[in-house]
């Protein structure tokens, strides 16, 4: 039988952490489409602290943390413990138990505002400036996009980033700690993970769902060198909308083209909805979900993986995976 296992650390960065092996509960919150991953601790009131196996004291957690502080959880099974969550104390409630609200580095960027304008730009040099002396870096190389008269008017770095995922339709999410992916698309890293039906999927809300019964839409906006955008919209006028932003077109007619290669991608015979698995395997956001169910052996295949929330706490350790793109 597995034992779960915890650590919390929490304190300044750079300065004395404070390590916590028993909690309440702890819910972790990793999204593709929203920049920031999130979770929440809740803990005791009063706890004991541990150094090299001894007891030391016992501390009010309320009065132990504040905004601004470090946070690393690490989970797992029997003292195998894995990364899940770093970032910063955002909020604090105090509450019974104590509720933490933490965010990852994203906290970073909305404490700090910024105000220029640009007459020609690369997406990198936009990125540069937004990021600069906030210890993040890119994870990758970002596309190579290119603005005119582009402009950031007293927003912060977080809002500026949200601006280019909203106005650009460009991919933003943190890889690890510090380090922000962007692509125009979701990035596929190549890790791919088992799940079997009966054997690590607890339990499901996963539909079948056959690609001609699949209504969509899809919104193709191709943004010229100038800014100025055209559109073309392809597939099912009242299905599900879709919308993709291209930069790199030669001619007009590319964008139907491109469009049609997108509902194409989108319209697949798959699984919609999510599961529920084990702290065990690790399975990120980026990550391929490699699928099988024993019972319909025709229905396997392979997801990119949009959206993951562990939790941990008297019920178990559970971590909810919601499939997205086929990718086989």
């Amino acid at each position: 039988m597995f034992v779960l296992s915890a650590e919390i650390t929490i304190g300044p960065e750079g300065g004395e952490k404070k390590k916590f092996r028993r909690v309440n509960s702890v819910e972790i919150e990793s999204d593709m489409r929203r920049l920031e991953d999130v979770a929440t601790i809740k803990m005791p009131t009063t706890a004991r602290l541990v150094r090299a196996g001894e007891f030391i004291s016992e501390v009010e957690t309320e009065k132990t943390f504040k905004v601004g502080d470090e946070v690393v959880i690490k989970l797992g099974y029997d003292g195998e413990l894995v990364e899940e969550f770093h970032g910063y104390v955002r909020k604090i409630r105090p509450n019974t138990p104590l509720e933490i609200e933490c965010e990852d580095a994203t906290f970073l960027l909305k404490r700090k505002n910024l105000q220029k304008a640009w007459r020609s730009a690369t997406l990198r040099d936009i990125l540069d400036y937004v990021l600069a002396d906030t210890g993040i870096t890119l994870h990758g190389e970002p596309p190579g996009v290119n603005f005119t008269h582009f402009y950031l008017k007293n927003v912060s770095a977080a809002k500026s980033l949200q601006k280019l995922k909203d106005e650009y339709g460009l991919t933003m999410y943190f890889k690890s700690f510090k380090k922000l992916f962007v692509g125009i698309s979701s990035d596929d890293d190549g890790t791919a993970v088992k799940y079997r039906f009966g054997e690590n999927v607890i339990d499901n809300d996963l539909e079948w769902t056959d690609e001609k019964d699949v209504r969509l839409k899809v919104k193709a906006v191709h943004v010229r060198p100038d800014n100025t955008q055209v559109t073309k919209e392809v597939g099912d006028p009242d299905g599900e909308q879709r919308t993709i932003f291209l930069y790199d077109l030669d001619k007009p007619s590319d964008l139907e083209r491109r469009a049609l290669e997108e509902l194409k991608k989108y319209t697949f015979s798959g699984y919609k909805g999510s599961f529920n698995g084990f702290l065990r395997p690790v399975v990120r956001v980026g990550n391929v979900a490699k699928i099988t169910d024993p019972n319909f052996t025709e229905r396997a295949g392979d997801y990119l993986v949009e959206k993951v929330t562990v939790s941990f706490g008297d019920g178990g350790g559970r971590r909810k995976v919601t499939p997205g793109l086929k990718v086989n």
